[in-house]
């Protein structure tokens, strides 16, 4: 009932709460990058040629990890950039590039969206899409793009972080009484690169090209896998559904270790999908 009554509230995780979560993280987010900045990189390629500078949004770019790859490849030649982040600190990291081809905007995302009057030839969004309704999302990518304007994109699918879901629900359950912001454990996450594409035809935008891909990370203890995914931003947010996250923290070590462990190790999976979207 407590729960039900903070929800009816809307007393949940917000994006403020987020936007804090990756300030924490912002020193440690390098974890993240070191192991998936690999699968980012496939969607920093040369498929448009346009005789003029190019215009590209690098949407919730975090610490620049697209920003910094597109300008040391140099792939479209006369460029300008705009990365657009809601934390602060993980701009930091950016602001210490000097490049007068980049302009950094510390704004929540659909904020930019809906004020700007730029116009893009490129969006670029990295690993973000499960912070937005993406039929809002969508609509204003539409807004903000030139004709057969592109977005290429890499995200999480539904199935990524397989389990993870049941741990907190069960840890929320047996600590009702330190449950102050509930939020959503669902994903807000397309099914695969199918369900990707599906929702981008509901916009006008056809698919160009999209691949799906696992990767499994391997820990040898529970606490480290807690700590990869608290590190990375994984999983931002849930350390605000707790009044104190440190009396529940062994609860959730404790669900790990007795549901993640498998040959030898404790394994996580993260499930994506990443591709290029032509507006029609």
């Amino acid at each position: 009932m407590k729960l039900a009554i903070k929800l009816l509230n809307k007393n949940v995780v917000n994006k403020e709460d987020y936007k804090e979560e990756y300030n924490k993280v912002s020193s440690t987010y390098t974890h993240w990058l070191d192991k998936m900045g690999q699968f980012t990189d496939r969607i920093i390629d040369e498929d448009i040629h346009i005789n003029r500078k190019v215009k590209i949004l690098d949407f919730s770019c975090g610490t620049g990890y697209i920003t910094k790859k597109l300008l040391e490849k140099d792939i479209y030649g006369e460029m300008e950039i705009i990365s657009v982040d809601y934390s602060d600190k993980m701009l930091e990291e950016l602001r210490r590039l000097e490049d007068n081809r980049i302009t950094i905007v510390n704004s929540e995302g659909i904020e930019f969206l809906r004020s700007t009057d730029e116009r893009f030839d490129m969006i670029y969004f990295g690993w973000a899409l499960s912070y937005f309704n993406y039929r809002e999302l969508f609509e204003l990518f539409k807004k903000v793009l030139n004709p057969k304007g592109r977005v290429k994109i890499i995200t999480n699918v539904q199935g990524t972080l397989s389990g993870i879901e049941d741990i907190f629900l069960k840890v929320m359950y047996k600590n009702q009484g330190q449950v102050i912001k509930p939020m959503d454990i669902k994903f807000n996450l397309p099914n695969g690169q199918e369900g990707l594409t599906k929702w981008f035809n509901q916009f006008g935008f056809q698919e160009l090209n999209v691949e799906e891909e696992e990767l499994v990370v391997s820990f040898d203890k529970p606490e480290e896998l807690l700590d990869w995914l608290s590190e990375t931003g994984a999983i931002a947010g849930t350390a605000c559904i707790f009044k104190d996250y440190h009396l529940i923290k062994e609860d959730i070590i404790e669900e790990i270790r007795r549901t993640k462990y498998k040959r030898g190790k404790y394994q996580i999976n993260h499930k994506f999908a990443y591709g290029t979207y032509r507006l029609e």
